[in-house]
């Protein structure tokens, strides 16, 4: 047979198939029942919910459903994406029936933005026609959205009786900072974030068994046996212990018939910025001043901190070679890290990507030699209603929702999140989230020891940190033997501060351009 012929047989058959699979697909559809009948109300539902996509139906005339003779339109942005996480769409479902049970004029149109482009697409939105209504906003963002007009100030919505159940009484203290600049309140924490180490507890239980040093880390039941399902918070109570710890868990050790060096603390050398704050908190130190204007971080405590971890990397070698991570947490979950610094919402990448290991916990940061007790940074992510927003009193109210009581127990329900909230900590379903997910347990503890994490043009000022503290990491020897650019890491921290300095003042000017702004379209 010819090729030409091959190929008209192929072309036959291949039509064939791709007929039989239509069939197939409109056979679903048309009765209702079926795998592609599910995809389709899948999508159904996806694109009626998603902002861009329900505008579209809504012009083509598609929109059907509850929310089609819904008159009142509330736009909610968020950078938790459904097609990233199914939980977020059950998340984000189950927010809409609620809110438009309780609202049965309000339509609520869920638009997810990816989080690399959320600032500039709200800055874009702002100046469209279908500005979002309410939206969660990043602690890194937060004060600048403001200064910049962006948000609503909710000092008047926070005074009435309808804000009942999410005053500052009910959050953790620390995770208010990023929502408020001097009396102005423009946001209502839901998420509570920290950084913490994180521990493998199959290093720890191995080693404590024979060590009345590591088994006190380790938390008591009720009838007095080691829980070694959990630890302490401040299972660690100086630096100096940490280094002892981390000097000891650090050996060859057998496994699977291999000799494998299994290291005490896993320390990052390159993009690292944050790695040294923790520790200088700990050790009594501020990063910024209240006000934003002035870098506090060039001062003893964190040059005693930053020391701490070069020591710790290049004299007490507990920490595996630098080398650029393909992701988070990758070594520590092959098992041979003791400790690595992460942040409380770790536990669930962990878990996932290690086909269900769950036998880690979290710790707050020991004290350092000025330190008066463990410590770490903490921030909340909030709720926030746009200054355009065209319904904002009904937007207020699917913040109080989200940021309630129930809002958090919804999330801890769907996402197995925590919350700056206090009440929750003392629900039930918290008690059985933490059965289930042991990590978990230190989270209400570590929050409430955390110093808010600096707050003024975060990601600027990280990228005028982060070159001089990894230039350090990378090379310290060099450095105190007399030969990099720097004396010395006072020397690195006063050039790291002085930069970040210049960031303010830049700020500065432009936020003074702002409120002058402000106060002429006010009539000041």
């Amino acid at each position: 047979m010819s090729s030409s012929g091959r190929f008209k047989i192929r072309r036959i058959v291949v039509s064939a198939i791709a007929a039989m699979v239509l069939a197939w697909i409109l056979h679903d559809v048309v009765v209702g029942r079926g795998f592609w009948s599910g995809v389709g109300g899948y999508l159904n539902k996806l694109t009626s919910r998603a902002g861009p996509t329900r505008d579209l139906r809504q012009k083509l005339g598609l929109a059907s459903g509850p929310g089609a003779d819904r008159p009142v339109k509330l736009r909610v942005w968020d950078w938790w994406s459904p097609s990233a996480n199914e939980a977020y769409g059950e998340y984000f479902s189950e927010l809409e029936r609620i809110f438009e049970e309780e609202n049965p004029e309000v339509d609520v149109i869920f638009q997810p933005v990816p989080f690399s482009g959320y600032e500039q697409k709200l800055a874009t939105a702002m100046l469209g026609d279908r500005p979002p209504d309410v939206f969660q906003c990043s602690a890194i963002w937060a004060q600048g959205f403001y200064k910049r007009g962006m948000l609503l100030k909710l000092n008047d919505f926070l005074a009435g009786s309808e804000a009942e159940g999410i005053q500052a009484k009910e959050f953790i203290a620390s995770t208010l900072r990023h929502s408020r600049t001097g009396n102005d309140i423009y946001g209502v924490p839901h998420i509570a974030d920290a950084f913490c180490l994180m521990w493998n507890l199959d290093i720890l239980e191995a080693e404590a068994r024979a060590n009345p040093e590591l088994l006190k880390m380790f938390e008591r039941n009720p009838d007095g046996k080691v829980d070694f399902s959990r630890l302490r918070y401040d299972a660690v109570k100086s630096w100096d212990e940490f280094r002892r710890i981390t000097k000891m868990l650090t050996k060859d050790v057998q496994k699977n018939g291999q000799t494998i060096r299994q290291y005490g603390f896993e320390i990052a050398g390159y993009g690292e910025s944050l790695g040294f704050v923790p520790w200088a908190v700990s050790n009594g130190a501020q990063f910024q001043d209240e006000a934003g204007t002035r870098a506090l971080f060039d001062s003893p405590e964190s040059v005693e901190a930053l020391n701490f971890i070069l020591t710790l990397y290049h004299i007490d070698k507990v920490s595996p070679p630098f080398r650029l991570a393909m992701a988070p947490f990758e070594r520590f979950q092959r098992g041979n890290i003791a400790c690595s610094r992460a942040g409380t919402w770790s536990g669930k990448s962990i878990i996932r990507n290690t086909g269900g290991w769950k036998h880690f916990a979290m710790t707050a940061f020991p004290p350092g030699p000025r330190g008066k007790g463990p410590k770490t940074l903490v921030w909340g992510n909030m709720m926030v209603i746009g200054s355009r927003s065209k319904h904002p009193k009904i937007a207020f109210k699917y913040l109080k929702l989200v940021c309630s009581r129930r809002g958090a127990l919804l999330r801890l329900k769907l996402l197995e999140m925590s919350s700056p909230r206090k009440d929750l900590y003392t629900h039930p379903d918290w008690k059985a989230t933490v059965a289930k997910y042991p990590d978990l347990s230190n989270i209400p503890s570590i929050c409430n020891v955390g110093e808010p994490l600096y707050h003024t043009q975060v990601a600027a000022v990280t990228d005028e940190v982060k070159p001089i503290i990894e230039y350090l990491m990378l090379n310290w020897p060099e450095v105190r033997a007399g030969k990099g650019i720097y004396r010395d890491s006072a020397h690195a921290l006063a050039d790291a501060a002085a930069r970040v300095n210049e960031v303010y003042r830049r700020y500065g000017k432009i936020v003074r351009d702002w409120d002058a702004a402000r106060a002429r379209r006010e009539g000041r």
